[in-house]
Order: structure tokens, then sequence, then C-alpha cells
């Protein structure tokens, strides 16, 4: 058998990665792929021109993949550069050997010699083969442990009541200001947030399709903008693609089908074809969740009946908002985080901090 290689991903390897996400489905209620569009690293370097992949090739044939996107985040009041470790995924025939190993200590090294100074990964709850990897054994770092998060998918399936202390509209430009004022006093609440800027706000609604002030909304109180988000179609850079569907998901779809002859109701996932959800991102409130909650209502009005099936949710599960949205139906992943640094000394801080964490717009690619 030929030796397995570990190198820098190049541009001519994308359709073997692409064929590589096939067989590395993410199994769940839910089996499905992701399929980014039109190159497998489009987004990342929109975001982050930096960003970089690692492949493991054994010939001609990719066999493993890691990647990394960097951001500048502020950490217990200091700022620093960020990297988020994603896209692990090996063939199953090798999951058992050293590849997958070689692969993120590869990934690791490569951090070490950067400028980046903490790493961010998260991994589906209980998957204990990449556990492993956080615990600080065979020469790599230990890791400390940020909390879970909460995937919720909601499904748009009945309309809800709007809170009438609130207006909502579209931002215009001159609301910028104000909003990223917003974005600021609200990542001051955590102990890790992503750094906002004027420049790098600009750059999303410039740069990332689906991403236009025409994609965003607001909350006002007493004409005071009281919470933001965004209603994202990610489609142009990625796709989930259905393979398999658990027994409960299938029941969930037949009686959406069969409810749809009597009302508007969400699309069917549909098998081998591409999970039509959007995602809220660059969210924020003024110490108003219940504002928040009252823009997630409106998405869900406006997409019942849609080509939307489901409106992805992605935040900490401890996040208070959550307990405003006890009335939406939807489909919950939980996933656990976890943070290495160069300096282990902020693991003691953050234990003491007990830490919360913002979630930035990459750790959803």
């Amino acid at each position: 058998m030929s030796a397995i290689r570990i190198r820098l991903a190049e541009d001519s390897d994308n359709d073997r990665i692409i064929e590589l996400a096939k067989r590395c489905p993410q199994e769940g209620m839910i089996t499905l792929f992701i399929n980014r569009l039109p190159r497998f690293n489009t987004l990342h370097r929109l975001l982050d021109p930096g960003s970089w992949h690692y492949v493991a090739c054994q010939e001609d044939r990719i066999i493993g993949l890691v990647g990394v996107i960097h951001f500048r985040a502020r950490v217990l009041d200091r700022t620093c550069k960020m990297g988020y470790l994603m896209d692990l995924r090996v063939d199953e025939e090798f999951r058992r050997g050293l590849t997958t190993y070689r692969l993120v200590k590869a990934a690791v090294d490569h951090l070490q010699q950067s400028d980046a100074e903490m790493v961010i990964i998260n991994i589906i709850k209980d998957n204990k083969r990449s556990i492993v990897f956080t615990s600080g054994r065979g020469g790599l770092p230990g890791a400390h442990y940020l909390g879970d998060n909460r995937i919720f998918n909601l499904l748009p399936i009945h309309r809800m009541r709007l809170n009438k202390r609130f207006s909502i509209e579209r931002p215009s430009e001159k609301d910028i200001p104000e909003m990223l004022e917003l974005y600021r006093k609200y990542a001051s609440g955590f102990s890790i947030a992503p750094v906002s800027s004027e420049e790098l706000f600009r750059k999303h609604l410039d740069s990332v399709e689906g991403l236009s002030l025409d994609n965003f909304l607001l909350a006002r109180e007493n004409g005071n903008i009281k919470a933001v988000t965004a209603v994202w179609d990610e489609h142009r850079y990625l796709k989930y693609q259905v393979l398999k569907l658990n027994f409960s998901i299938r029941v969930v779809m037949a009686v959406l089908r069969f409810l749809s002859f009597f009302m508007r109701v969400p699309q069917p996932v549909r098998l081998n074809e591409p999970l039509n959800h959007l995602s809220l991102v660059l969210y924020a409130h003024d110490d108003c969740p219940e504002a928040l909650d009252t823009l997630f209502r409106k998405v869900n009005n406006d997409n019942l009946g849609t080509q939307y099936t489901m409106i992805m949710l992605y935040a900490q599960q401890n996040d208070p908002m959550f307990s405003f949205m006890k009335k939406y139906k939807g489909v919950t992943v939980i996933s656990e985080m976890h943070l290495f640094a160069k300096d282990t000394k902020v693991f003691e801080e953050l234990r003491k901090d007990h830490t919360k964490v913002l979630l930035d717009l990459t750790m959803i690619l």
C-alpha cells in the first residue's frame, strides 16, 4: 500500500475534495454531506484570504481533510487572532489508523508557527473519536472545554404572534453606525466574541452574496434599534445534500406532505436533493432578547409555505434567548466547543469567568 502524504491543499484538489465530502457524510436524524460551491474554499477565502486546508493523500486519491479560517476576537478584554478548525474528515477505511492524527498534528504544527494565539474546534456531542484530540495526548496540546452549542433548525409550520412593542423594518445605510454600536455592546457581554468593525461589516455586505442590507431586519422601540439579524441563504456557497432520513424525520415529512393539502407548510426534505434552509446570522440585541425573538418570529412567518424547509440558528446552548423560543418547532443538534491556546493561563481565567462565547459567522460554514 502506498505511503500517505500530508500536504497543503491546492486549487487543483477541488474535485477530489468534493468527492471526499460525499464519502464522509454527517450522520444524524438527517444524513447529508456538504457540497461547497463553486469551490471547496470559495466562502472561506472571501471571509479570510489567509484560510488554508491540509489534505491527506494516497497516490492521487485524497483521503482526508482539515482546514482553518481566522478572525479577530476579543478574549477577556484582550484582542487576538483566533483560528477556527473545521472540515475534519477522513475516509472510513483510514479512520482507525494514524491518518486522522497526522492531519490534526499537521494543522496544529502549522498553527503553532503562525500568529494565531488561540484555536476553537467544534465537535458533535459524544463523538469519541474526535474528542480524543482535545485531551492533550500524542504530542497534541490539551484543550479547554468552552461549553455546548445548540444548532436549532426551526420549522416554520405555524404563524407566530409578534410583540407589538417593536416595529420591524429593513435597515438603510444611515442605520449602519447604530447597528455597529449594537454589535459592539452585545459582544461586550461575552468572554469570547468576534471583533466587529465597520470595515469588516462592509466587507460582508459587499463581498458575500445574500448578505446585503436587504437581508437584514431591525426591531425598533421608541425609534431605537433593540435587535438585529441577517437572514442568509447560503446556497450560493454550500448545499447540504440529503442522503438518508431516520424514521422520525420520515414520519414528520409524511405529515408535512399531508398537511400541505390544507395549509402552508415547509417544503419536505427530499432524498438526494439539497436541504433548503436559511441561516440566522449576525444577530444581536440591546439587552432585549424579546426583541430578537420578535425578529425570529417575523422570519418564521415570512417563510411559511416557501421553498425553505428549515431556518438555522446557532448559539451556545445556555444562551438566554432560547428561553424565549419554547414555542418554536424544530430539530436540535448539540456540539461541544473546545479552545486551544499557546498560553494556557487563559484557561483558568476563562473558568473563573464562566465563559460565554458569541459564535461567529465562520462557525456555521
